[in-house]
């Protein structure tokens, strides 16, 4: 096993972030199968909100580049990027999210143009966003994945529709209001916000939840809505663009972006399926499990390792 460091970039947030989730999954994984891989942070986190056992490295404002390292950036983190410009280490970009990567003057130069060595995607927009944008037609996909160990639904599940409102907090609230007024019947259900909760406790109020309204926007994938999948909810909502990796007509009641009608509509279906018979949402169901299965942590792992042992394979 190289003995070359594996060091994730990554930034003690005040709030939970999915990005960071993978990132810490990431690492963690890399460490039960003895690469020395680990999360680098500024300083600890003053909340755990992953419940993660990936090792740390704290540098305090100081990084201590070795020789031969590989640095893992976030994409839109040019200030670590910059400060590692003159280190001989090997710097690869891990991109969550193709609307945060900066665009330089200067175009046509590939992974030099944004000063690492290399790209790392997780997911199919990810791909294609840096094919059609870079010509880059061989960057490596490690999926995203679900433990349905954590989420997974309830024994008895509440009629109540959860929310994580972050990026479109207007037009939560915009679709709460006009859903209320299109459809009384459904006036009486409680809405929970999963915003700011750690994994365990958004896992345990999807769990509870009968049905997940998704507000994603502007994504490279969206992981809330496969999480309330695998917990057990009925989702409805907007794909926010890479959702539409694994959201299609089987699996819940997708809208386009400012497309409220459809969203609402959308989500009084799922609502009047969670009232109903079971046989009625069963088809649904069979689909989100489908859809699950192909996010599992082992697919996750084999394409991780897959990657890591080609790469540290290089010269």
């Amino acid at each position: 096993m190289s003995q070359r460091r594996i060091l994730f970039v990554a930034e003690p947030f005040p709030f939970p972030s999915g990005g960071i989730a993978v990132i810490y999954q990431h690492a963690a994984a890399l460490a039960r199968h003895g690469f020395r891989s680990s999360v680098v942070l500024s300083h600890r986190p003053e909340v755990d909100y992953y419940g993660t056992d990936a090792p740390l490295t704290l540098h305090g404002g100081e990084l201590q580049p070795e020789p031969g390292d590989i640095w893992v950036i976030p994409e839109g983190f040019s200030d670590y990027v910059e400060a590692l410009r003159l280190a001989p280490v090997r710097k690869l970009m891990f991109c969550q999210n193709q609307y945060y990567v900066p665009f330089p003057a200067k175009p046509g130069a590939g992974a030099s143009e944004l000063g690492v060595d290399g790209f790392i995607a997780s997911s199919v927009a990810v791909q294609h966003f840096f094919a059609d944008v870079y010509g880059l037609t061989d960057v490596p996909l490690i999926p995203c994945a679900v433990d349905t160990n954590r989420y997974a639904p309830a024994a008895q599940k509440k009629l109540q529709v959860a929310c994580m409102p972050r990026k479109l907090a207007d037009d939560a609230a915009f679709v709460q209001a006009t859903f209320w007024r299109m459809h009384p019947r459904h006036a009486d259900v409680p809405w929970v916000s999963i915003q700011g909760c750690t994994q365990q406790q958004a896992a345990t109020a999807l769990g509870d939840s009968a049905v997940f309204l998704s507000l994603s926007h502007k994504e490279s994938f969206g992981l809330p809505p496969l999480e309330a999948m695998a917990a057990g909810c009925l989702v409805a909502g907007f794909h926010g663009d890479g959702g539409r990796e694994y959201m299609n007509s089987a699996n819940g009641w997708w809208a386009e972006t400012g497309d409220w009608r459809a969203c609402v509509q959308g989500l009084a279906t799922a609502l009047d399926l969670s009232k109903a018979e079971p046989a009625a949402s069963a088809p649904v169901r069979h689909a989100m499990a489908e859809t699950v299965a192909r996010y599992s942590p082992a697919r996750m792992e084999e394409a991780l390792l897959r990657f890591w042992n080609e790469e540290l394979g290089r010269s």
